[in-house]
């Protein structure tokens, strides 16, 4: 009897590179996309008004009607950005479900051109009230539109080049930050209420340029079930979107943990003018940068589980460099490692929640991940310094070490979502009759049956599923067997 080729997973699916390399895609190829570039200078110009406003406020709230202790007005605007970051993300994903995304991005912008207007009320009054609410109604409008960007990208562009779109929309964002700090910088010194005047007049350019986008961006009448709650609950099992938020939120865990730490041992041991946190974010930003520009290509050579383990080895034995040798050099160099290993992580899990969900649910899914994800490094860097306080920061970092060993070996052993072929004594008749059976349900049932189909329809022992599905496709795309 010939036995055929079934694809079937195994929990043990490691290689550091692809047998055959991905199909390469290039960030100009997504940039000839029309949409797409009309989507990113939308978001290039509400991140750059953000950044602007963000410094005028700063200016305002923190010395210009606060002369004295700024210490206690900056732990205000943490606690005002802490709340929109870690609880309103479940509201956003059901938010940018719910209504038409486009008409949420054009406007959304046009509610922040407003808000923003209340900084200029809060500099001319000089309330610091008026200032603080303004503040933190930005923070909440500012959140849920992140949601509906990141949902409305898989409608931009093809499956395959989610990864090239992430991270052009995160180097995009980061560019955006730099130009708007630096433009702010300049306005605010002639007058600080002109640069809330040039962020007003950005988001409302930005809110027309989301009106040009000419595909539909999902949401609205996509989602009309009162099933909708229990189909975002069997998306979340999809294998690929559970790896990636065990994978994700674990390897932040670890990084607001090294983060925290570094900084505070840099502070206490090194002469270092500029202070500790300050040290550690600005190199951490050039690690992540760099692993933004890098995160395209290493994804067509090496498995999206290998990125995973192979980042959690590398952060931590960056980080026992600094156990090992204690200088401000070996630190900070530890600190790039760790983020531009990182961020070579997040890029390619944010392609993977994207194209394996169901476009109807995205919102909620990706709000959860999201969620988790920033709790996480909240959680990290608080239990550092908390237990750093009575056990000193050189055990955190050593328990960071171990943390990121145990990472790593948790990851080899989970499920990814990858498959390998695997010898069956399934006669072919059968395997094409099941391959079939499967393909006429995917493509002929609800989006809630069809989640629970390719959860549970080819799995053997380690509960991989293969995905017959494209969340983003207009069209119902091939079949998927590798991340």
């Amino acid at each position: 009897m010939r036995h055929a080729q079934v694809v079937v997973s195994m929990p043990v699916n490691f290689h550091i590179l692809r047998r055959q390399a991905k199909e390469h895609v290039s960030r100009r190829d997504v940039l000839h996309r029309r949409d797409f570039r009309t989507a990113m200078a939308g978001q290039v110009s509400s991140q750059v008004a953000d950044a602007m406003t963000s410094l005028g406020l700063a200016q305002v709230l923190l010395f210009d009607l606060n002369p004295g202790d700024t210490t206690l007005a900056f732990l205000r605007g943490l606690v005002l950005a802490a709340f929109p970051l870690l609880f309103v993300g479940p509201l956003a994903g059901f938010v940018a479900d719910r209504f038409a995304r486009q008409q949420l991005l054009v406007m959304g912008q046009l509610l922040r051109a407003v808000l923003t207007l209340g900084a200029i009320v809060a500099a001319v009054t000089e309330r610091q009230v008026i200032g603080y609410v303004t503040f933190g109604l930005l923070l909440l409008v500012t959140r849920v539109l992140y949601t509906v960007r990141a949902t409305a990208i898989p409608r931009l562009v093809e499956s395959h080049q989610l990864v090239a779109a992430d991270s052009l929309s995160l180097l995009f964002s980061m560019m955006a930050g730099f130009v708007g700090v630096a433009v702010a910088a300049g306005i605010e010194r002639l007058d600080v209420r002109a640069v809330f005047v040039v962020a007003v007049a950005l988001h409302v350019a930005s809110s027309y340029l989301y009106r040009q986008v000419r595909v539909s961006l999902g949401g609205g009448h996509d989602v009309a079930t009162h099933r909708d709650w229990r189909a975002a609950g069997a998306q979340l099992r999809n294998h690929k979107v559970r790896f990636a938020i065990a994978s994700s939120c674990g390897g932040k865990l670890l990084l607001g943990m090294s983060y925290a730490c570094v900084a505070l041992v840099i502070d206490a041991r090194f002469a270092i003018e500029a202070s500790g946190y300050a040290a550690v974010f600005g190199v951490a930003g050039a690690g992540t940068f760099v692993g933004t520009l890098t995160a395209e290509w290493v994804i067509e050579r090496v498995p999206r589980k290998s990125v995973s383990v192979l980042a959690a080895v590398a952060s931590g034995l960056a980080i026992s460099g600094i156990l090992l040798v204690d200088s401000f050099v070996t630190a900070m160099a530890a600190i790039v490692v760790a983020s531009f290993a990182f961020q070579n992580v997040r890029v390619c899990n944010d392609a993977a929640v994207q194209s394996s969900v169901d476009s109807a649910s995205l919102g909620r899914v990706f709000a959860a991940y999201d969620v988790v994800y920033n709790l996480s490094f909240v959680v990290g860097a608080a239990a550092a310094l908390a237990i750093g306080i009575d056990t000193g920061y050189g055990a955190v970092l050593g328990a960071c070490c171990v943390g990121y060993a145990a990472l790593a070996l948790a990851l080899l052993f989970t499920g990814s979502g990858e498959l390998r072929p695997t010898v069956t004594s399934r006669r072919p008749a059968e395997v094409h009759s099941l391959m079939s059976s499967t393909l006429r349900v995917s493509n002929t049932t609800s989006p809630l049956m069809a989640a629970a189909t390719s959860d549970g329809s080819i799995v053997a022992n380690s509960g991989h599923s293969v995905s017959t599905t494209s969340a983003s496709a207009p069209k119902h795309a091939p079949i998927e067997v590798s991340a």
